[in-house]
């Protein structure tokens, strides 16, 4: 049987009550923008969690994300709970992720995310200025109060952040404000997209240049003198890797491939990155997704934008950590080449940078001697 490690889920398609500029879901060729109506319905919702569960093992993953998932009302969500106690099996461990904007969050959203165990994804860019830059103005304080909701009711989340032209020279100012504000789960997503007709690199993506220094100046200070202290995705995969450890985050892995996106309607798409009407491998109410997901020749396809030998790959030192990076960075929306990974001389510079810190903390680590 073939297996998924996780869905990401859009119950509201690209609907969102922000409009960042920066917003990779904002295509114009996003496959579902002319229809006025993005909202799971009650049937493609029991069919999704029914089908998935099914032929998920002990442990199955809902990722929750949008747009703003938010908008599908916390009464869906409630219908989620519902449907996954009806169809879960014996002994099956649910876990569910929601990634937000966390403009809607309120007490009320707070205690059911408590209740039902929700790890959250809130996006923030960094302090104020920052972050309204891209996301609008007033954005960075609704944000906030949304944040001290969530702490006041324990609800375990990390924070999200998009390094764009803004803020990648901004490393340093961004932790600071991060570790002040006892924000100590953090994630760094750089912004990287391509004008559909010209293949060229948008003006608010980051440069590669600027995203080395970015990197190098952010592990200074989540190293420590050797002692981390706070959780940093990227860092922490990296250190898996040293250790000898699978990484959980897919542009590591060697393959593309553990999840798929499934839309509002049921449309299901190999990747977040990549639903374009090129992509789409089936829909839920019209196959099972384990079907769709077997033998599918457009997800094989897929697959092999990651694992396809590409010449300044070949020989790379440092090919055991990255595994040629994630395809976005390298294709465009149908899949074609249009140079070498975008970030690659990045995350050369900082995976020599970062080399021999990486051995010690990964020697500590192995002899129990990490604080």
């Amino acid at each position: 049987m073939k297996r998924i490690s996780s869905i990401l889920i859009k119950p509201v398609s690209s609907d969102c009550n922000a409009r960042c500029t920066y917003c990779f879901y904002r295509r114009p060729l996003d496959p579902y923008k002319d229809r006025k109506s993005h909202i799971m319905s009650d049937d493609v919702l029991e069919r999704l969690i029914s089908q998935y569960l099914k032929m998920s093992g002990q442990m199955a993953i809902f990722s929750w994300q949008g747009g703003e998932p938010t908008l599908a009302g916390l009464d869906f969500y409630e219908k989620v709970i519902k449907l996954e106690i009806k169809y879960s099996k014996p002994g099956q461990i649910i876990g569910n992720a929601l990634q937000t904007n966390a403009l809607l969050i309120d007490e009320d959203w707070a205690s059911f995310f408590k209740e039902y165990n929700f790890l959250l994804g809130v996006s923030l860019d960094g302090p104020k200025e920052i972050h309204d830059f891209y996301r609008g103005k007033g954005s960075f304080e609704r944000v906030m109060e949304a944040i001290n909701i969530l702490k006041a009711y324990d609800v375990e989340f990390n924070i999200l952040t998009v390094i764009s032209d803004v803020n990648q020279d901004k490393g340093k100012e961004i932790l600071d404000f991060f570790l002040s504000q006892e924000l100590f789960y953090l994630q760094f997503i750089p912004c990287v997209e391509r004008d559909y007709k010209t293949n060229e690199v948008t003006p608010f993506s980051v440069n590669p240049e600027q995203f080395a220094k970015f990197l190098k100046k952010t592990f200074d200070k989540w190293f420590n003198k050797g002692n981390p202290f706070f959780s940093l995705r990227d860092f922490d995969n990296i250190l898996m890797i040293y250790m000898g450890l699978e990484p959980e985050l897919c542009q590591y892995k060697k393959e593309c491939g553990e999840y798929v996106v499934v839309e509002y309607n049921g449309d299901v798409y190999p990747c977040d990155f990549f639903v374009f009407k090129e992509w789409k491998l089936g829909n839920i109410m019209e196959k099972p997704l384990e079907e769709i997901i077997s033998d599918n020749e457009v997800f094989e396809r897929f697959k092999r934008l990651k694992s396809s030998d590409y010449e300044e790959c070949s020989k790379c030192k440092w090919r055991f950590i990255c595994n040629k990076g994630c395809p976005r960075f390298r294709v465009n929306y149908r899949g074609e080449e249009v140079g070498n990974n975008y970030l690659c001389s990045a995350y050369k510079e900082f995976f020599s940078y970062s080399e021999k810190r990486f051995k010690e903390l990964a020697s500590k680590t192995k002899r129990g001697l990490l604080k």
